[in-house]
């Protein structure tokens, strides 16, 4: 196997910095905690992969997110296909209470929800079905299909879900915190940024070049290509009418 490898030991790459520049053991942990900190700055830029878990829902109709949360990318559950079927971002919820074991009981309604009548019978068309026909109706959505509503209290850390969600469980995708272990591994393309951060907070180097190599990491991150620009091509492509 290559020597070479997509993810690599922070603890390697802050080994790299010390030999380099010809620094002591006495050096590393401070070079650990800047390696962090040059890490976190370069995962909210470009570089964090989601974490995907599956996650129980409270008895109060909440869901409380891992330790090492950061923010969401998705929330939702999962299809028969194996997809994340997001739910609707619903930040009109209330969050009264959200982290109070006994939630529901601060939640009486003051007021009914609107009714629209045979509109319930068909949610997957609402603009479009009226009784037993079809017609558009105008200052009205289309009605995406969607599994559930919710909220995220950032400051009280739980996810808020709508009292109609069915579920016992929520699939959440979301950025974690680095750690300092032995075992924390960073993309290996972004290992020159993290040394050119530790050589700017060091004064062993600038400001620029630490963003220089940022962007240097972001194009092999990503890199382009050829199949999936000729699938993107012959998707836009096809038998029709044109204008």
């Amino acid at each position: 196997m290559s020597d070479i490898q997509k993810y690599i030991k922070l603890r390697s790459v802050v080994a790299y910095f010390l030999d380099q520049n010809d620094k002591s053991i006495g050096d590393e942990d401070k070079a650990w905690l800047i390696a962090l900190r040059a890490y976190t700055d370069i995962g909210f830029n470009v570089a964090f992969e989601p974490l995907t878990v599956r996650l129980p829902v409270s008895g109060n109709q909440t869901v409380t997110p891992p330790s090492d949360y950061i923010t969401w990318t998705k929330i939702g559950i999962l299809n028969a296909s194996g997809e994340i079927s997001t739910l609707k971002i619903n930040n009109a919820l209330t969050k009264l209470k959200d982290s109070n074991p006994n939630r529901q009981n601060y939640l009486s309604p003051d007021t009914p929800d609107q009714d629209f009548g045979n509109l319930a019978l068909s949610p997957y068309f609402l603009n479009y079905f009226f009784g037993n026909w079809y017609s558009p109706l105008y200052g009205l959505g289309n009605g995406l299909i969607q599994y559930g509503q919710c909220t995220v209290d950032e400051t009280n850390g739980v996810i808020v879900l709508g009292p109609q969600y069915p579920f016992n469980d929520l699939m959440l995708e979301y950025i974690s915190s680095p750690e300092k272990n032995d075992d924390y591994q960073i993309l290996t393309c972004y290992q020159e940024a993290v040394i050119a951060f530790l050589e700017w907070k060091f004064k062993l180097g600038t400001e620029t070049a630490y963003y220089n190599r940022v962007l240097e990491g972001r194009r092999k991150d990503d890199p382009i290509r050829l199949q999936v620009i000729n699938d993107a091509v012959r998707s836009q492509h096809g038998y029709k009418l044109k204008a």
